[in-house]
């Protein structure tokens, strides 16, 4: 049997590709490969990432949008910096961050919403997954 590694260790190319080319996760070159497929960014003016942590999407966003573009990323946890783009922490279930999204769009529409969250769960299966669905 073979023991999955972590870290430096990690067997996946896209791990590696991420951390050699600067990308914060390797999930950035799934909206890489996207955006060659349907080219979204190229006259896209605004952009929210949704559960953004750590900012892997936002830099490819950053990097494919025009210049200018508004980019906001949204999360629990903290984003470092990036350039071209804001991060708030906060909890996209609740009306205070819907005002803070509103507030800072200052009347633009987001042309692309990008999500890839998944709710925490504990050990409790039956019980997180009837409270997810409805």
């Amino acid at each position: 049997m073979v023991k999955k590694s972590k870290g430096k260790h990690r067997l996946d190319k896209y791990y590696h590709l991420a951390k050699e080319q600067g990308f914060r996760s390797r999930a950035a070159f799934k909206l890489i490969q996207l955006n060659r497929k349907y080219n979204f960014f190229s006259n896209c003016k605004a952009l929210l990432d949704l559960c953004a942590a750590p900012g892997g999407w936002m830099q490819v966003a950053a990097k494919s949008m025009p210049l200018g573009s508004l980019i906001i990323g949204v999360d629990l946890m903290p984003i470092k910096p990036i350039r071209g783009a804001k991060s708030f922490v906060a909890d996209i279930t609740t009306a205070k961050c819907r005002q803070l999204l509103k507030k800072e769009a200052a009347g633009s529409v987001f042309d692309v919403v990008c999500h890839d969250g998944a709710p925490n769960v504990g050990g409790a299966w039956s019980s997180e997954a009837y409270t997810q669905v409805g």
